[in-house]
């Protein structure tokens, strides 16, 4: 799931929400209850690094981390 940053419409508060789908469908604002929007050139964070064939061994390709 990835974590994105979110900016509400009606009073502008800015905040990082865990959501299952950046598909648009957003949950009110936690202040307000406007309606969110994804800040598109704001942060966006992922679960997972690892491609599928990651052995997890940074070693070997300089890695994740």
């Amino acid at each position: 799931m990835p974590l994105i940053e979110l900016k509400c419409e009606k009073c502008g508060k800015a905040y990082e929400e865990l959501v299952a789908h950046a598909d648009g469908n957003y949950p009110p604002c936690k202040f307000c209850g406007g309606e969110m929007q994804q800040v598109y050139n704001g942060k966006l964070f992922v679960n997972d690094c690892k491609k599928s064939s990651c052995t997890g061994n940074c070693s070997n390709c300089g890695g994740c981390h």
